[in-house]
């Protein structure tokens, strides 16, 4: 096994001959990490002393690997809260494999799916630095245009494509790709080679750089705002995204007095999606349709990155590996069946949802919020708790308000009103400390509707302004 090579062979080994080197183990999907860390960093079986630290991979197994980065937060915090318990909070934490696949989004050419990539992976590496993450490591730093050379065929992202073939004073004999790479997964079509230097400068990757024979991919300028200002030597630090006033008052994406919540169409209403709670910012992410007792799925409406319809239902047993729901295919064998019943307490309007087929459990089972190991890290309790299943009978975590009106489920279990999420909000932040004893506020913005926000340092409002639809910004206090 890994842990007995490491305690045998590998650790006194480099022990002896290479003391300043580190050892990071594991490097795999965020589903497993603790059951890797668990064994590996065991007090009793020899090879925690020689290991410095846990690699992962920037997603959870089990998807299509499109936007699956951020699955598996909960995951990391369980890591921090074992560290911290087991006397290793300075064991680094390092995410070794950062990109998107198949394929570029040069060489696929949809634009849509483009900027999407590029929102996927700022969001993941904010949340995992946000998670105790100690940084990032790139899938790689230049690759083709359809993310080769790879023995395997397996093409995926890289922030830099070579290009040479685009370049100004590239001659006849330069070709697209090197006479030993594979042209799949797109067959022998490159979209971002059939169009022009316009076509491709308005799509969003800059002219002047293909002048010289390298694609600046969208994702390179959302990695950009974290590499920029989050230097080596910066740590998280509180910071969660909040609605202004009350419920009453409007939420952030849907204002006060309407029904119809904002943000565009939900792009995570996807099988294999996580449940958790977020502040609640009225966008079709926390919006649900159910039928309150009649023994019915509970289902999310939304889109893919290609505009087709998507629809997906409540699982009925929790995730063995994240230890949550996640959604699933509404006529699988794996769909729940709910049913929204009062409380027990006459006076109290909020309702229990209780899972009807559990596949083996014969008392009643709730929809229960979960808190966060580690306390959920930077963005803290209120930062994307995960929907779990358990008993119902007096647990202040199983009772819900619903608004039949909106789709909104919403809970005060956490000490402020959180809704129900399918993964993550549209509005997302990280809040750092930088070396000189700056701060840095990132904010991502991945609705289709523009966000207005008041940036607060501790009690002062340093900032009031406004977020455009699908776009990044970066703060710096002094």
């Amino acid at each position: 096994t890994e842990t007995q090579f490491v305690a045998n062979h590998l650790g006194p080994q480099l022990e002896k001959d290479h003391p300043d080197v580190k050892l990071l183990v594991f490097d795999h999907n965020k589903d497993h990490i603790n059951t890797w860390a668990d064994t590996l960093l065991n007090q009793t079986l020899g090879a925690r002393q020689y290991v410095d630290g846990i690699a992962y991979h920037w997603y959870a197994g089990g998807m299509d690997r499109l936007l699956d980065g951020a699955l598996g937060i909960p995951n990391m915090h369980r890591l921090q809260d074992n560290l911290r318990k087991d006397g290793m909070p300075q064991q680094l934490v390092l995410g070794s494999e950062s990109c998107h696949c198949p394929t570029t989004g040069y060489a696929g050419g949809d634009i849509a799916v483009i900027w999407a990539r590029a929102e996927r992976y700022g969001h993941t590496i904010l949340a995992d630095l946000m998670a105790g993450s100690n940084g990032w490591v790139e899938w790689n730093l230049l690759l083709d245009t359809i993310g080769g050379p790879n023995h395997l065929g397996n093409l995926c992202e890289s922030t830099l494509l070579a290009a040479p073939h685009r370049a100004k004073d590239a001659t006849p004999d330069i070709t697209p790709l090197p006479d030993f790479e594979k042209d799949k997964p797109m067959g022998k079509t490159n979209i971002g080679d059939d169009r022009t230097r316009e076509e491709l400068n308005a799509l969003g990757f800059p002219a002047e750089y293909l002048d010289v024979g390298v694609v600046v991919q969208p994702i390179y300028y959302y990695m950009g705002h974290i590499s920029r200002y989050v230097r080596p030597g910066s740590y998280a630090v509180s910071g969660v995204i909040k609605p202004g006033g009350t419920k009453e008052d409007g939420r952030i994406f849907r204002p006060k007095g309407a029904v119809v919540m904002g943000g565009g169409e939900n792009s995570l209403a996807r099988n294999g999606i996580e449940l958790t709670v977020w502040p609640c910012e009225g966008s079709t992410r926390q919006q649900f349709y159910w039928a309150m007792d009649q023994q019915k799925p509970i289902l999310v409406h939304g889109h893919d990155w290609l505009g087709h319809p998507t629809k997906s239902c409540f699982a009925r047993f929790v995730d063995k590996e994240l230890l949550g729901l996640r959604l699933t295919a509404c006529d699988s064998g794996d769909s729940g069946n709910f049913n929204f019943l009062p409380v027990a307490d006459s006076d109290d309007p909020r309702y229990n949802i209780v899972l009807t087929n559990h596949p083996y459990k014969t008392t009643p089972q709730c929809l229960l919020i979960q808190k966060l190991g580690n306390n959920g890290g930077a963005h803290g309790p209120l930062g994307g708790a995960q929907i779990v299943l358990g008993e119902c009978d007096a647990n202040e975590s199983a009772k819900w308000t619903v608004d039949e009106k909106t789709g909104e489920v919403s809970s005060m279990y956490l000490g402020e009103e959180v809704c129900m999420t399918t993964g993550w909000p549209f509005l997302q932040m990280g809040s750092f400390v930088t070396p000189g004893n700056n701060k840095t506020v990132i904010l991502l913005n991945e609705a289709n509707d523009a966000a207005n926000f008041a940036l607060k340092n501790e009690d002062n409002v340093v900032l009031t302004s406004s977020i455009p639809p699908r776009s990044i910004q970066s703060f710096v206090l002094k």
